[in-house]
C-alpha cells in the first residue's frame, strides 16, 4: 500500500483519511507502490520525474529547468477508486520533490457542501474539498467552523496560528507543515509574520 512505501511517510492517520509527507531525493527512486483510494496532492517542492507502471517502462520524462509544477499546487485524483494504479517513481532532476498528499478511505458524498472554508474554494468532488488560502501581513481568516475533518497544510514557511475555540492554539511554521480540524471545531487563522502567507485547505467528504 502507498502509506508502506518509505518515501510515503505517514504523518496522520484516522478512520476516515490518512495524510502523506512524499520525499523523493534527486537521483531517488520509490519503491513498487499502489494508489487505490481517491487522493489530493498539494506541491511542496518540485522536481522533473518519471515513473514506470508494474509491467511497464520508464516513460523517459527529461530534467527541465524550471522544474515543472508549481508551489502550492492541488491536484486530486479520484479514479484510483475505481482504476488502482501500481508504479513506482524516479526524480530526475536536481531538486526535491515533495508533496504532501490527503487519501480518503470513506465513499464520500453526493451532497453539496454547506460550510464556508476561508480563501478561495478551487476544486470539489464527493471526497475532497480545497481551498486555497492568502493571508497577508497580520492577516486573521475570521472564523469559520469544520463541517468535515480538514487538513491544514503551510506551502511555504512561515508562522500560521490556528486558534481553536475551545482556547487550544497551535502553529504551522515550516513548509509542508500540517494540521488537522476534527468536524464541528471552530478556528480561526492568523498570519503572525511580516509578509504573506500562503495555506491550503484539503476538506474530506
Amino acid at each position: 500500500m502507498v502509506h508502506e512505501e518509505p518515501r510515503h511517510r505517514l504523518i496522520h492517520e484516522s478512520p476516515e483519511f490518512r495524510v502523506l509527507d512524499v520525499q523523493i531525493q534527486p537521483g531517488d527512486t520509490t519503491l513498487f507502490h499502489t494508489h487505490d483510494a481517491p487522493i489530493t496532492y498539494v506541491t511542496i517542492s518540485t522536481s522533473s520525474t518519471d515513473q514506470m507502471a508494474r509491467g511497464g517502462s520508464w516513460l523517459g520524462t527529461q530534467p527541465r529547468n524550471p522544474p515543472p509544477g508549481r508551489i502550492g499546487s492541488v491536484r486530486a485524483v479520484p479514479s484510483y477508486a475505481e482504476t488502482p494504479l501500481t508504479h513506482r517513481v524516479t526524480n530526475v532532476g536536481q531538486t526535491l520533490f515533495r508533496l504532501i498528499a490527503v487519501s480518503t478511505h470513506g465513499p464520500g458524498s453526493d451532497s453539496d457542501a454547506s460550510g464556508s472554508l476561508p480563501g478561495t474554494v478551487i476544486h470539489e468532488s464527493r471526497w475532497f474539498r480545497h481551498a486555497s488560502v492568502p493571508l497577508g501581513a497580520g492577516e486573521a481568516s475570521g472564523t469559520f467552523t469544520a463541517i468535515a475533518p480538514t487538513v491544514l497544510i503551510l506551502v511555504e514557511d512561515g508562522r500560521v496560528a490556528i486558534e481553536r475555540m475551545d482556547g487550544w492554539l497551535s502553529s504551522l511554521e515550516q513548509a509542508g507543515q500540517s494540521a488537522v480540524l476534527e468536524a464541528g471545531e471552530r478556528y480561526t487563522l492568523l498570519n503572525g509574520m511580516r509578509h504573506a502567507a500562503h495555506l491550503v485547505m484539503v476538506e474530506v467528504r
